[in-house]
């Protein structure tokens, strides 16, 4: 009999709210079917692996002379696949080598293996936590290879090593059995202490196990970095629990100085996971033998190994200092980065060169003192008349005979004497007395235009010599320090010119206001002058002193004022005599007229000074910009003058250092532009 169908109730109405009803649904069935495809996906996603497999040289050191030791191993190996010696290759500095592999449980796998486990046990390890970190420090002991010698070192209040490295698995064992949860953490201290109990011979590496941020270590974040950098021992972490920034932070640099990795773990059941992995990759370790080239003995190049695990290609590269055909000893720490900077013996590392220096110094420095004291003195008469011609002028010059106006100086002798009188011809000669003199007047400088010379032309010989015997006799110190000492006196000529004047100049405005109060209160004008003498303060008393000696024999004080103003190059000075000689000529009020300038002098300091101020921060740049090269090129000529002298030997090297020279005058007068304002 057929089966009949029941009737298909009948479809209500569709009105609006209905319509509105089943979109809704249908959105609310489309979310379900997404939300479900997501969650198979991530279920898809979670049963593949966490990620490929990876090689990592684990340690590469000197073996027999010639030959290079390599322990190579992998990560995120499938369980029970293991790296095939017959497919390890190695290259170096691109050229493929000879090289063998052989597993660490052959004979010909000599080299010491060792592992630490630093298990936090702390009161946050309390209950799960510390009996997950047994279990998986069971689960290590029981897949680590036998020759790999286990240590374990706790830490919670202090840290301690609860078991020294030993392939006696029952002894490590019972430790981790007692271990217990204390108080506190003291990772770093663990770190440093688990480093130094691993010793620095054959291939070590310490698995980590932290739940909280250090509390209680005696030893620095950087102090644990260096100590795992310095041993040569990789580190991975092992994070229990939710993500902590300044956690993640300190595991992050911990393994970033062992080469390692952080292994985050949400729960104590999946710690056995991590340990297991661990051991599995200590398991697959092999030990390469690779030939050095003779040509690249001795030098740092990368070294590349290859191979397959599971038919799968993992490789790994570092660079390394390899041992040269006849030093290198197995056992030595292996050498990662660039090749390390020989220094050769130099003269100043001779151990009698400090005693002789200092000795020299003595020496001479007791010369002069003799000569000072012991050697021949002017008569009274010729210094009584060196002192009165001494306050018409700052050095006491004479371009006469120089025995007869020279200041006394200690160093009166013959050779001195000699010495001077052969400078005083060149400087006549070269007509460089007057403008010479004029520069040292301005700055201030109580020495004559020879004596200058003198000092300018043993600075740079003297310098040279110095920076040449600091250097073991290096020809570019020697030509440094002749360019400094001609540089520097013109530098501080200048800057003591610059600074005498600008003080003069902003003594100006005060100066004029206390001669417009004298002449107001009756004092004539070379009265006044004489007030400013005694209340002001140098270089303007200096200055104007020296205008009122001119003035007692026979100069007008308005031409003693103007050579003031030449001399000190001031133009607001010039402008001032120029009204006291048109007054003198046509008469008026001299003391308003200075209290008007005096006026329109302060307002422009204070302008010029506010320009200074906001301009400061780019006269600032300017110099360092200027400044920097220049010494960083000295700092290198006097520490590695070898990276120094491919620009004066080297074609190319002297274009660059000339079109760099060139540049940085360019540079210089352009930013001396910028930041330079008149007012």
């Amino acid at each position: 009999m057929p089966m009949s169908l029941p009737p298909r109730p009948r479809r209500p109405a569709a009105g609006p709210p209905l319509r509105r009803t089943a979109r809704r649904a249908g959105r609310r069935g489309f979310g379900l079917a997404s939300a479900a495809a997501t969650l198979l996906v991530l279920s898809v996603v979670s049963v593949a692996p966490a990620h490929a497999a990876s090689g990592r040289i684990d340690r590469i050191e000197g073996g027999d002379p010639g030959r290079l030791s390599v322990v190579f191993g992998a990560s995120g190996l499938p369980g029970g696949t293991t790296i095939d010696p017959a497919t390890v290759t190695v290259t170096v500095g691109g050229e493929q080598v000879r090289a063998s592999a052989g597993r660490f449980g052959d004979p010909t796998a000599a080299v010491r293996r060792s592992a630490m486990l630093v298990i936090d046990t702390s009161g946050s390890m309390q209950g799960a936590g510390l009996a997950g970190a047994k279990r998986a420090a069971e689960a290590f002991l029981s897949n680590v290879p036998p020759d790999v010698a286990v240590g374990l070192v706790t830490f919670a209040q202090t840290a301690r090593v609860a078991s020294a490295p030993t392939t006696d698995r029952a002894s490590v064992r019972d430790a981790v059995a007692a271990l217990t949860a204390g108080r506190r953490t003291a990772l770093y201290d663990g770190v440093v202490l688990a480093a130094a109990a691993l010793g620095t011979d054959g291939s070590r590496g310490i698995v980590l196990l932290s739940d909280g941020n250090d509390t209680a270590s005696k030893a620095t974040l950087a102090q644990a970095s260096d100590a795992v950098s310095s041993a040569n021992v990789r580190l991975d972490a092992v994070s229990l629990g939710r993500a902590q920034q300044q956690r993640s932070s300190a595991l992050t640099s911990l393994t970033a100085a062992g080469d390692g990795r952080v292994v985050p773990v949400a729960a104590p059941g999946r710690l056995t996971a991590a340990f297991r992995s661990a051991a599995a990759a200590i398991a697959s370790q092999v030990l390469v033998t690779a030939d050095v080239p003779p040509a690249m003995a001795g030098t740092s190049r990368t070294v590349v190994v290859s191979a397959k695990a599971g038919g799968e290609p993992i490789t790994d590269q570092v660079a390394a200092l390899l041992p040269t055909s006849s030093t290198a000893s197995p056992g030595t720490a292996p050498h990662y980065g660039p090749v390390p900077v020989t220094t050769a013996s130099s003269i100043t590392s001779a151990p009698w060169f400090l005693p002789a220096a200092v000795g020299a110094v003595s020496i001479g420095l007791l010369v002069l003192l003799l000569v000072a004291f012991l050697g021949p003195r002017r008569d009274s008469e010729s210094g009584r008349i060196g002192r009165r011609l001494g306050r018409y002028s700052l050095a006491a010059r004479d371009t006469g005979s120089v025995s007869s106006s020279a200041p006394a100086t200690p160093a009166s002798g013959q050779v001195a004497r000699s010495a001077m009188q052969l400078a005083d011809r060149v400087v006549q000669k070269r007509d460089l007395d007057n403008s010479l003199g004029t520069r040292l007047d301005a700055a201030g400088v109580p020495l004559r235009p020879a004596e200058w010379m003198l000092i300018h032309i043993g600075a740079p010989i003297a310098l040279g010599l110095a920076l040449m015997l600091l250097t073991d006799f290096s020809v570019l110190a020697a030509l440094l320090g002749v360019v400094i000492g001609v540089v520097v006196p013109f530098g501080y000529l200048s800057i003591k010119e610059t600074r005498r004047k600008a003080a003069f100049s902003a003594q100006l405005a005060d100066t004029l206001q206390l001669l417009a109060g004298s002449l107001s209160a009756g004092y004539s004008l070379p009265q006044a002058v004489d007030v400013v003498v005694r209340e002001a303060a140098p270089p303007m008393s200096a200055e104007l002193n020296r205008a009122l000696v001119e003035t007692r024999l026979g100069v007008p004080l308005e031409d003693a004022l103007e050579a003031v103003a030449t001399r000190m190059n001031n133009v607001d000075l010039s402008w001032v005599v120029m009204a006291i000689k048109i007054q003198r000529e046509v008469g008026g009020n001299l003391a308003e007229v200075l209290t008007n300038v005096a006026a329109t002098l302060r307002e422009r300091e204070r302008l010029r000074r506010q320009v200074q101020v906001l301009s400061a921060e780019g006269r600032l740049s300017a110099g360092i910009l200027f400044g920097l090269p220049l010494v960083f090129i000295v700092y290198l000529m006097l520490v590695r003058p070898e990276y120094i002298a491919q620009l004066i030997t080297d074609p190319l090297g002297i274009v660059m250092a000339v079109v760099g020279a060139a540049l940085l005058v360019a540079g210089g007068f352009w930013l001396r532009k910028v930041v330079r304002v008149e007012v």
